[in-house]
């Protein structure tokens, strides 16, 4: 049961991590298009909320892994 849970932990980081590149991605592109003097103010604001979150959700994750007996990463 504990190795099932890590596992799921361990794949849960994952997706984490894979969202907190994207959402770097889309962070340039509208800081890219706000220095072009394009609207995007309030998705760029929205899209560093969403960072920050995700930040700390893999901290509490990375956390509660290192914990557990299985290392994880």
């Amino acid at each position: 049961m504990e190795r099932l849970k890590s596992n799921l932990l361990q794949r849960r980081l994952e997706v984490v991590k894979k969202r907190k590149e994207l959402l770097a991605l889309e962070e340039a592109r509208l800081v890219r298009l706000m220095l072009q003097k394009k609207a995007a103010a309030t998705q760029l604001a929205k899209v560093k909320k969403e960072k920050v979150a995700l930040a700390l959700e893999e901290a509490k994750l990375i956390r509660v892994i290192k914990q557990s007996s299985y290392p994880a990463v």
